[in-house]
């Protein structure tokens, strides 16, 4: 080790020169370099360095992952190389369902037992948190219910939240619940609208600047966008026009460039397909509007699409391997993952709240249970997940 450097503080480099340098570094650099020395550790630890190389970081959409689900495997993609997958750390072992992701936090749902569990990660410092909801609701009650979880922040008080929407399945008693989780309080409030509303999924659609966006069905069978303003406790409904959904093929509510819009897609001839960008736009305090902003022209037709914060979309053309595409430059590029049941725009960051704790190493864990488990038990374990594989190839 005689040509091996130590690298220590440099009292003479300027505070002003090393903030510039830090705010452009990588969530993992950032973390070993608080190691070197208290000057550091306190200068990342701040709360207005996490805020700021948050906004600046992420800044660059190249710098943007994508958290893929395809229900096996769970991987993060880095977009400016979606072919390589990275393995994550997971807060728990069992089956999760993400319900979104803001500022490089990740809410995820999964059930233990009985029980259901939440989840706040950050995948990028290997830290979590866990909370259960207001109330476990039993079969018997799902059976009349249709849940709908959310997740939401709120700037002014910059606070993160969990809602859960409830809404009877029958239409009557027309009232829609939604219940609230504050990470500053850590505690739940419960909402209750006189509206009926159907959510279209078990989870929002998509997350716009911190607000929370629903496709619902109201009790007349309209489509709707539902939100919620958190600050002033107040349920928001944009009707989303009929044309819109009788006249194209599929759509989707997504964050374009920090915005909110529909993916509409339809393929008005056999050889041409047509991807059209529609955004939501204020007129006046009581009136909005939907304005087509762009259509692009495709030469292949797909199944599936999911629309990034950054601008490109993620196409699934089964049998092919789903792919990257950028509708400006009309790039490709392949996803080493197959097949896509779900994926969230991911933005690593610094951020952590209050209660949050380390992950353990879940290889370790899982190695250790099963070298603890007889060895005719894990033979039959084994031939029962070749059997469930066996009859989900069928």
């Amino acid at each position: 080790m005689k040509n091996a450097r130590r690298i220590t503080d440099n009292p003479y480099l300027v505070n002003e020169i090393l903030e510039g340098i830090f705010l452009r570094l990588p969530v993992k650099t950032l973390l070993r370099l608080k190691c070197l020395c208290k000057r550091y550790c306190d200068l990342i630890s701040s709360p207005w360095f996490i805020t700021l190389h948050r906004k600046i970081f992420n800044s660059e959409p190249y710098n943007h992952c994508i958290l893929v689900q395809n229900g096996e495997i769970n991987r993060l993609i880095r977009i400016r190389n979606p072919g390589c997958l990275i393995k994550l750390n997971e807060p728990c072992t069992s089956n999760y369902t993400v319900v979104g992701s803001i500022n490089g936090l990740v809410c995820l749902v999964t059930t233990t037992g009985s029980r259901k569990l939440i989840f706040l990660w950050n995948p990028s410092i290997n830290q979590f948190k866990m909370f259960p909801p207001k109330y476990n609701m039993n079969r018997q009650m799902t059976r009349y219910m249709d849940v709908s979880m959310g997740f939401g922040y709120e700037k002014d008080s910059d606070d993160y939240k969990v809602m859960r929407v409830l809404s009877y399945k029958t239409g009557w008693p027309s009232t829609t619940l939604l219940e609230v989780y504050s990470t500053k309080l850590e505690s739940w409030t419960v909402w209750n609208f006189d509206v009926h509303l159907k959510m279209s999924t078990c989870r929002c659609d998509v997350i716009v600047e911190g607000f929370t966006y629903w496709v619902a069905k109201d009790l007349d069978g309209s489509t709707v966008l539902v939100s919620c303003d958190l600050s002033s406790d107040d349920l928001i409904l944009i009707p989303v026009w009929e044309s819109l959904i009788t006249e194209s093929q599929s759509f989707e509510a997504t964050n374009y460039l920090g915005s909110l819009a529909l993916l509409v897609y339809s393929s008005p001839s056999e050889f041409k397909a047509c991807l059209e960008v529609w955004m939501f736009e204020d007129v006046s305090a009581e009136a909005f509007r939907w304005q087509k902003k762009f259509t692009f022209r495709m030469d292949f037709e797909f199944s599936r699409h999911w629309g990034l914060t950054g601008g490109d979309i993620v196409v699934k053309n089964a049998p092919n391997m789903p792919f990257l595409f950028n509708l400006t430059t009309k790039q490709m590029r392949v996803i080493g993952i197959n097949p896509i049941l779900s994926l969230f725009n991911y933005t690593e960051s610094l951020v952590s709240i209050e209660g949050f704790k380390r992950i353990r190493n879940q290889q370790k864990v899982r190695r250790r249970r099963n070298a603890s488990i007889p060895q005719k038990n894990q033979q039959d374990r084994a031939n029962r997940h070749i059997a469930e594989f066996g009859d989900l190839n069928v």
